[in-house]
């Protein structure tokens, strides 16, 4: 194996709601997207919260900390608003709601261990490369979160306010729904007739992937082009999140699926500011919205 911080690191970008009492399962499982009653302690389950229209507004990895008792950890930035959501959705339960900013969060991956006993680990569901989350009640100093970022971007796996724009973003398009982020079975939740009509119809024109430059360096907000083998030219995504590499940079993308298809057949490819990117689906997107599994593994 090799050094065990190369295998750990830090998320200091993280916060959490707590969400405690008598029938808090219940309550988050009424306005969350993802399965929460049924939720099994060490395991952190993507969700999301919606507006009535279907639009993310906040994203998080759900938690069980003990009966009654719930983690909700997002970005720093959105457990404040976070917080003041979900008491507005409270109404009379006899719920504690609280923002936790004094737990710390982290990572081990590639088959670590965890440090000691003061962290308690959760299995990440979205996929098996991201490993187990961390968390302990105190702070604590790790190595930075880029390795596993760049990991979790070229896997295609959305995560914050960058790749999931709030009030704008659907979850379907960002490919939540085999992240077993949404349960379309549970029954309702907000949002949940705009997110099951996009999926029962097959309405989602785009989706997030992740793309390479060999020699750019991409930024948050690039414009992607789609060139034909004709050299005809159309605006057909933008970046999202984005990490260094020695020489370039990758970048989780949002593509219109049109377009995917001549990527996929061979008939164009994309660019941005005249560099070249590279396209990859990575397996667990497979089949894509529109597509049957023939063509999206051709």
């Amino acid at each position: 194996m090799s050094d065990k911080s190369d295998n750990i690191c830090g998320h200091p970008s993280l916060h959490m709601v707590t969400v405690s009492g008598e029938g808090a399962g219940e309550f988050l499982n009424d306005i969350l997207t993802a399965q929460i009653e049924t939720l099994p302690e060490g395991v952190a389950r993507a969700a999301c919260l919606l507006s009535p229209q279907g639009r993310i507004l906040f994203d998080m990895l759900a938690l069980r900390l003990g009966p009654d008792h719930f983690g909700l950890v997002s970005e720093a930035q959105q457990t404040g608003p976070l917080t003041k959501k979900l008491t507005l959705y409270r109404l009379r339960r006899k719920l504690s709601i609280t923002e936790d900013t004094t737990s710390c969060f982290g990572r081990i991956w590639r088959g670590a261990d965890r440090p000691d006993a003061s962290w308690q680990q959760f299995d990440d569901e979205r996929h098996p490369a991201l490993g187990h989350l961390l968390k302990r009640s105190t702070s604590a100093i790790l190595p930075d979160d880029k390795d596993w970022q760049k990991q979790r971007i070229e896997l295609g796996i959305p995560q914050g306010s960058t790749d999931l724009t709030p009030n704008r973003a659907l979850m379907l398009e960002a490919g939540l729904d085999k992240l077993n982020a949404v349960d379309f079975k549970k029954g309702c939740y907000v949002g949940q007739e705009v997110t099951a009509r996009t999926h029962y119809r097959g309405l989602v024109k785009r989706r997030l992937f992740p793309v390479a430059s060999q020699s750019h360096h991409l930024t948050s907000g690039d414009e992607i082009c789609y060139k034909t083998q004709l050299g005809d030219e159309k605006l057909v995504g933008l970046c999202h999140s984005v990490i260094g590499t020695l020489t370039g940079s990758v970048a989780l993308a949002s593509i219109r699926l049109d377009a995917v298809a001549g990527l996929l057949d061979g008939t164009g490819s994309l660019h941005s500011a005249g560099e070249q990117l590279y396209f990859s689906v990575p397996d667990w997107m497979d089949p894509l919205p529109g597509f049957d599994k023939d063509t999206a593994d051709s």
